[in-house]
């Protein structure tokens, strides 16, 4: 027989479709696609030209609209699932699943339903606007990430995907940062040069460490109490330093220090996903400006960060000081006197911390004016010292000869002191607590304006203790301040200074007699 006149037939075989997985896909890695058109199965659909991604969408669109009724869940895990590899069952639980999903509920399910909703979402399926189908994907990310880790690189993709593509008006940098994957890859590159360029102040201390060679989260201060003012004073001078340049040079920090003009690269869409590339395409043209890799651009932000952690260091009495600082003397005055002024505004106290009662005090100011009364010469009658002195101490007897300036806690307070580890401030036997009886009007009204950190203050150095800073490190405030503070309100009321540098002015130690800590 010639061999020129048979015909060979060859069995279609569709090598992609994975077997049924055991166990749970919690933890599932879905390997990279390749995408190579192949003949598609045979199935209920009849035209065997079509290849798996476009059968899928065109099942899809078919079943758009299709109810699910009320069934029993049955597990479903596979690479790259699509309807033709579920069965009767399966196919029965995930359009009431979905059902469930589009009223707004997410009821417990497999991740490979999940992906299975997310490829009809990516290709136009169950929404009629771009903005509803961002929502949609946000909204299953959401109800089943916790569930599904691994869910977080995927989706982070293809919703980044989805908004570029539709060209959505929306921020992508806490999408990108939801992803391991996608913080290392030019999505990243992309907002940070959206945000550095246009708004600064959006940056974090996260966006702004991938700028520097110095490793922040490292530092000593850091790790020793100063992370939450570094993370929030950090972008901020990032932001003021930017706008400086504005002003004073008409260029951002991204003019200033980039001279490339970035390259074009193709993004392939929707990678790893059962899409249809004839519907959007396979690629989508993104122009990137690798900041990240512009040394000068590191450099100068290194900068910025080193000497704002110097700054704050200052500011909290920190030990130690980074070396090999360099900035130009005028920029690093901004940045000082700014953390200096932003610093202080920070640290006054949020409320009042010293409770008095407010009948007993109007009744002081009451008994005030009557004795105020007594002491006026009417029609030369003069007024007899034992009759002033009577009418002082009575009124003073009912209302004021107990009368204690009781401290107590204020939520608002920036640190709570653990009453495990220091009872001396936290303690209710322990509060600090002021006899007032034998004071004058001038000095009652300096007790009450005194707040807790005052009052511990004037405690401290009337016994001579010494810790001072103790107390300001309690309170996060300087000692200076605090100081600064008591004599003011001494020279508003009093009309004199009570604390002579560190210690209380030899003239008025005497009136501090009764201040004590109770118990």
């Amino acid at each position: 027989m010639n061999s020129d006149d048979k015909s060979l037939e060859f069995a279609e075989i569709d090598i992609s479709e994975a077997q049924e997985q055991s166990g749970s896909l919690q933890g599932m890695t879905i390997p990279e696609r390749k995408d190579i058109p192949r003949p598609a199965q045979g199935g209920s659909l009849s035209g065997q030209q079509l290849t798996r991604e476009q059968r899928f969408v065109k099942q899809a669109r078919e079943w758009a609209q299709r109810e699910g009724e009320p069934s029993l869940y049955m597990p479903f895990m596979s690479y790259w699932p699509t309807y033709d590899q579920m069965d009767k069952e399966q196919l029965s639980w995930y359009f009431f699943w979905r059902s469930e999903v589009r009223q707004g509920r997410y009821p417990f399910t497999d991740l490979s339903y999940i992906f299975v909703y997310l490829y009809e979402l990516i290709h136009g399926v169950g929404w009629e606007e771009p903005k509803q189908g961002y929502t949609l994907l946000m909204d299953l990310w959401d109800a089943y990430q916790s569930m599904y880790p691994k869910l977080n690189n995927y989706i982070a993709e293809w919703v980044c995907d989805f908004v570029l593509l539709h060209k959505l008006n929306l921020p992508l940098m806490d999408i990108v940062m939801r992803s391991s994957t996608a913080r290392s890859g030019e999505l990243f590159d992309l907002e940070l040069q959206r945000l550095l360029a246009n708004d600064p102040g959006k940056l974090r201390v996260e966006h702004i460490l991938a700028f520097s060679d110095y490793d922040l989260q490292r530092s000593k201060f850091y790790v020793r109490g100063g992370r939450a003012l570094l993370e929030e004073y950090v972008p901020k001078v990032v932001a003021l330093v930017d706008s400086y340049l504005r002003k004073t040079t008409d260029k951002n920090l991204v003019d200033t220090f980039y001279k490339g003009k970035g390259k074009t690269i193709e993004r392939y869409l929707f990678r790893s996903a059962v899409y249809d590339a004839e519907l959007y395409g396979r690629t989508l043209p993104l122009r990137i400006f690798q900041l990240r890799r512009c040394p000068p651009l590191r450099y100068y932000i290194t900068q910025l960060i080193r000497c704002t952690e110097n700054k704050l260091r200052e500011l909290q009495h920190y030990r130690g000081r980074l070396r090999g600082i360099s900035l130009m003397p005028e920029t690093q005055m901004l940045i000082e006197r700014f953390l200096e002024k932003e610093y202080t505004a920070g640290q006054k106290p949020a409320g009042p911390v010293i409770s008095i009662d407010p009948e007993r005090l109007a009744t002081l100011q009451k008994d005030s004016e009557e004795v105020r009364s007594m002491l006026t010469v009417e029609d030369g009658q003069a007024v007899e010292v034992e009759e002033i002195e009577q009418a002082w101490m009575e009124p003073s007897t009912d209302c004021v000869q107990e009368m204690e300036l009781e401290t107590e806690e204020v939520s608002a307070q920036p640190e709570q002191v653990n009453e495990q580890d220091d009872l001396s401030y936290t303690d209710s036997s322990q509060k600090i607590v002021w006899d007032t009886s034998s004071l004058d009007e001038d000095w009652l009204l300096f007790a009450v304006q005194l707040e807790l950190a005052h009052l511990e203050v004037l405690y401290t150095l009337k016994e001579s203790s010494g810790h001072i800073n103790e107390v300001a490190d309690k309170y996060g405030m300087m000692p200076a301040l605090l100081l600064d503070e008591i004599n003011e309100l001494a020279m508003e009321t009093i009309g004199d200074l009570v604390v002579d540098g560190e210690s209380i002015a030899e003239d008025y130690i005497d009136y501090f007699a009764r201040l004590r800590r109770n118990g």
